[in-house]
């Protein structure tokens, strides 16, 4: 029995014949090894041995074709099922499979490095020999193994963690970022990213560069190196240690020229309070405490300079009124053409630089520094204050500065000129909202200071480390 359905193509130097319409695969009698195979080409029949079916339109001959034909006819010899010669063909497609097989094993487990072999159906494949695998495998490294392990090239990863019980440290890369992260057991905390610039890093005490924990017990005096130090509200501070105050707040030191002298700043937690001082090494001294003046402890005065205030109430014309913190809660009301009440005071501060306890008030003056009003005031039997304002002449200066208003003469009330306003220095009461925010600020501090020195001494009598908690 012949098999001609459908045409073939073969390459000059290839074993490979491609059909077209073929069955190969599907044919009764069977095409199988071993099968007589003609391939016309020109006016000739080319004689070969077909060496396996791949598929219904791929089979492999036992040897290259010498030429290169396309869609040309063909014709396989088949022979009958269970007969002589297709046993013999079954035995020799077999016979020239094990061939193939044992060839491929042989090269497989003899041969060193990476191999090619070839299979039965002439297609080639590339993998490491039995004796490379040997090797690499003896060079992995072993996940079972708690030992350490040393790798001597560069390990490549997008990421690597450290872990110890349910704790983790990962080095790791994310968009062209190295970053350091750690895992407490319930969630990623503390990442750092790196530097994205060549440099050493800096430890703590390089270049003088430290910090400390509280310092109520410290004298200033000895901290001198570069730091930042806190110091709780407590009255173990105080002028005997050098503090410049009894309250909570944060040191900050700076070194000075040839490492020796230096600056101490000192910020108050409650009210930003800032002062300094400077330790002179060549004379082995310290300066006093000088205060820094700002917002917190300065005002504005009606002429626009800065002066030592607080707290204070800025009265307008129509007995509108500012306030800052430390006198938030007076209040100010126009009672009359030139009278204003401020309420909720105790009367005026005692600051000499406001004219003490009968002074405290700073009037508006005209572009010749002359006073636009007068001013008396009053201290009510509950500590408020009666402002009263009378216009004001200056008979003696020329017509244009004397300050002549129609309707009014001198001495006569008057409200605040418009567009101007007078400041006074007042006296808060114990209660009012400044000083109590400042008394719980303290109080706060003072027990959270107790909780932590508890916490500490238990820490101490239970043998526990800084990283550890008490449950």
């Amino acid at each position: 029995m012949i098999y001609t359905t459908g045409t073939v193509s073969t390459v000059s130097g290839s074993a490979i014949v491609s059909g077209t319409g073929t069955k190969w695969t599907v044919n009764n009698p069977a095409i199988r090894s071993g099968t007589i195979i003609l391939i016309k080409n020109g006016n000739a029949n080319f004689i070969y041995m077909v060496d396996r079916v791949n598929s219904d339109t791929e089979l492999v001959i036992s040897q290259p074709a010498t030429f290169t034909v396309k869609n040309t006819s063909y014709s396989i010899n088949l022979t009958e099922p269970n007969s002589y010669s297709d046993a013999n063909n079954r035995m020799t497609a077999i016979a020239s499979d094990t061939t193939y097989f044992l060839r491929a094993m042989d090269q497989w487990m003899m041969n060193n490095g990476v191999v090619t072999v070839e299979l039965s159906n002439g297609q080639k494949v590339t993998l490491d020999s039995i004796k490379k695998m040997q090797g690499d495998i003896g060079n992995k490294a072993d996940l079972s193994v708690i030992a350490e392990q040393t790798f001597r090239g560069i390990i490549n990863a997008s990421r690597v963690c450290a872990q110890q019980n349910d704790y983790k440290y990962m080095l790791g890369v994310r968009g062209g970022q190295a970053f350091l992260d750690y895992w407490d057991g319930k969630q990623w905390t503390g990442e750092v990213l790196h530097p994205q610039r060549p440099g050493m890093m800096m430890l703590v005490n390089d270049y003088g560069m430290n910090t400390s924990g509280n310092i109520e017990v410290v004298d200033f005096n000895n901290l001198k190196g570069f730091g930042w130090h806190n110091q709780p509200a407590t009255t173990e501070a105080g002028k005997s240690l050098n503090h410049p105050t009894k309250r909570a707040g944060n040191l900050t030191v700076w070194r000075g020229a040839g490492q020796s002298s230096c600056i101490q700043h000192w910020m108050d937690y409650y009210t930003a309070e800032a002062l300094s001082r400077t330790y002179y090494s060549y004379e082995d001294r310290w300066s006093r405490w000088y205060k820094t003046y700002g917002e917190q402890n300065t005002t504005v005065d009606p002429q626009g300079f800065i002066k030592k205030a607080s707290p204070i109430v800025n009265i307008n014309p129509d007995g509108t009124f500012t306030t800052n913190d430390e006198s938030e809660g007076a209040t100010v009301t126009r009672v009359a053409q030139g009278e204003y009440l401020i309420e909720g005071v105790l009367g005026f501060n005692s600051d000499a630089g406001w004219g003490g306890v009968d002074g405290g008030i700073e009037i508006p003056l005209d572009v010749n520094k002359q006073p636009l009003i007068w001013v008396d005031s009053k201290v009510m039997e509950d500590g408020s204050i009666l402002v009263r304002t009378y216009h004001r002449t200056h008979p003696n200066a020329p017509e244009f500065a004397r300050n002549d208003i129609d309707g009014y003469k001198d001495g006569d009330p008057i409200d605040i000129p418009d567009g101007r306003f007078i400041s006074v220095r007042v006296q808060m009461p114990e209660q009012s909202i400044y000083n109590v925010r400042m008394r719980e600020m303290e109080e706060a501090q003072k027990a959270e200071e107790e909780r932590r020195k508890k916490e500490e001494e238990m820490k101490e009598q239970y043998g526990l480390g800084e990283n550890d908690a008490l449950l």
